[in-house]
């Protein structure tokens, strides 16, 4: 994978289409040998071999299929459009009938490169992502940090990424991977949470959620509400997945754990002051959210 490259991009069903729609058409030129029908005439032939070659030339060079079997007999059909294109734009007469003469180089490389792009496709590594309850599944997997509160991206911008990826993993179904990324990011927000309630106090040497759960109980510090929900994550959720034999299993596992953290959140955010201003760069995997218009002073 090249640098900066996303090892997961969007593609576009529609493209395809458009290409096959673009170039098949040049199987339907008619040569004046054909009892049936109007034969097809130069200009009719120089049309479909224009709109052809524009639509291969990007889908063998410059497509994000990055096609294999498929480019060699791709280019062997394209060298025989440009061929035939050029006969064709020597021809004086644009009304002349097409021979099967004509058009025999381009209909031989039609037809074995659609036999391998045919085969090349069907074996393509590409999927559908099912929807995973209610959410956007663009949004899990394109910026998930969406889906947790505005004010973790100054507040707490160091769990962007962990937030962005673990509603990925959600989306592509790596529910224990989606698990270890939710807890590192709500421990992020536990430890600004500590250096706020504590007025800055030295955090616990270990990064035990435990840990941080006592010492503030023995400090008196932080709502009780917020610790009850720490500690049942901590006990239902973080303590069984550190364990080999333990894992979620499930969307619903996985929802109900990223609901866990992002209601325990919306609490503590509420205690944590700004550190940082939106992000001009997002973060890998994750979209900044859009600045608060001065009109309306809402977000879109």
């Amino acid at each position: 994978m090249k640098p900066g490259v996303p090892a997961v991009r969007r593609v576009d069903g529609f493209y395809l289409y458009q290409v096959g729609g673009q170039i098949h058409p040049l199987t339907e030129l008619r040569a004046w040998a054909i009892p049936s029908g109007q034969a097809s005439t130069v200009a009719d032939a120089e049309m479909a071999l224009y709109v052809a070659e524009a639509a291969l030339e990007p889908l063998l060079t410059r497509s994000i299929f990055n096609l294999r079997t498929s480019v060699w007999p791709g280019q062997a059909l394209l060298q025989a459009i440009r061929q035939t294109k050029a006969r064709f734009a020597a021809t004086a007469d644009k009304t002349q009938a097409i021979s099967y003469a004509d058009m025999f180089p381009v209909s031989n490389a039609m037809a074995t490169f659609e036999a391998v792009f045919g085969a090349e496709l069907a074996l393509m590594p590409l999927y559908v992502v099912t929807p995973k309850a209610g959410f956007d599944t663009s949004i899990l997997i394109e910026a998930g940090a969406r889906c947790f509160p505005d004010d973790v991206w100054t507040k707490v911008p160091e769990a962007i990424s962990d937030l962005s990826f673990g509603a990925k993993c959600i989306a592509f179904e790596l529910f224990t991977a989606a698990g270890f990324h939710l807890h590192r990011a709500n421990e992020a927000v536990l430890r600004r949470y500590w250096d706020a309630v504590t007025k800055g106090e030295p955090r616990p040497q270990s990064r035990n959620m435990g840990d941080y759960l006592n010492e503030m109980n023995q400090k008196k510090v932080g709502d009780d509400k917020v610790k009850a929900a720490l500690k049942d994550l901590k006990d239902l959720h973080r303590n069984p997945l550190i364990h080999p034999e333990h894992s979620l299993e499930t969307a619903d596992e996985a929802i109900a754990l990223m609901n866990g953290v992002h209601t325990v959140m919306v609490y503590m955010l509420k205690e944590i002051p700004a550190t940082a201003a939106l992000p001009a760069v997002t973060l890998p995997g994750a979209v900044a959210p859009p600045s608060p218009t001065a009109s309306s002073g809402s977000q879109p």
